[in-house]
């Protein structure tokens, strides 16, 4: 009887220390898959971390670029809003009205379109521009007429008259020049503005960062 009690225990404790081998490898196995998932998944957020930056940095790097190339164009839509704000405010303080020209719309009173004329008669070249650069002597972003009148009156005309104060807005060599005509017969010939109040404003715009 004694020996089949002791045979029983030594089974039970046999069962008890097989039972405790499977946990504990149960739970190895178990610890082992959590690390491998915690693993990938910190693979996994610097991987998509790492992509953002990149995608970052091109975005970036193509703001930059869009940037410079703005820059480099000396005249743009924001300053030639600033320049008409100039004229619509200043033609009236001088008792004048002043219309915008256009290569579209510009035409002296000899009746020639788009012939902008020459400077003093020096056979320099001129033509218009929408960025301030070109190949030209002056590249023409902008101009402004005001027909006078012998009787003493005037108006803002898109039609130069024979009697009339044109201004051209100029990047020569890369600088602003303010230029007027006023000439009578033989066609534009056009000098460096004596007003200084028109020359500095041109100036200020022209040379201005806006973008």
């Amino acid at each position: 009887m004694h020996k089949i009690i002791t045979s029983t225990l030594t089974l039970g404790a046999a069962l008890f220390l097989l039972a405790g081998c499977s946990s504990s490898s149960s739970s190895s196995k178990t610890a082992s898959s959590s690390s491998t998932t915690a693993k990938k998944s910190s693979s996994a957020q610097t991987s998509s971390s790492t992509s953002s930056q990149s995608s970052q940095a091109e975005t970036s790097s193509a703001s930059s670029s869009q940037v410079a190339a703005t820059s480099s164009t000396p005249w743009n839509s924001a300053k030639a809003q600033q320049l008409r704000s100039f004229m619509n405010s200043w033609g009236p303080s001088m008792h004048q009205s002043y219309a915008e020209l256009s290569p579209g719309d510009y035409q002296w009173f000899g009746g020639v379109n788009n012939t902008i004329g020459s400077y003093e008669g020096d056979g320099s070249t001129f033509e218009w521009s929408t960025t301030g650069t070109g190949n030209y002597d002056y590249n023409v972003v902008a101009m402004y007429n005001y027909n006078k009148s012998p009787q003493g009156d005037g108006n803002a005309s898109t039609n130069i008259g024979e009697y009339h104060i044109t201004y051209a807005f100029a990047y020569h060599n890369g600088q602003p020049v303010a230029l007027v005509s006023q000439s009578t017969n033989g066609g534009m010939v056009w000098t460096p503005t004596k007003n200084a109040t028109v020359q500095s404003n041109w100036a200020r715009i022209a040379g201005s960062a806006t973008n």
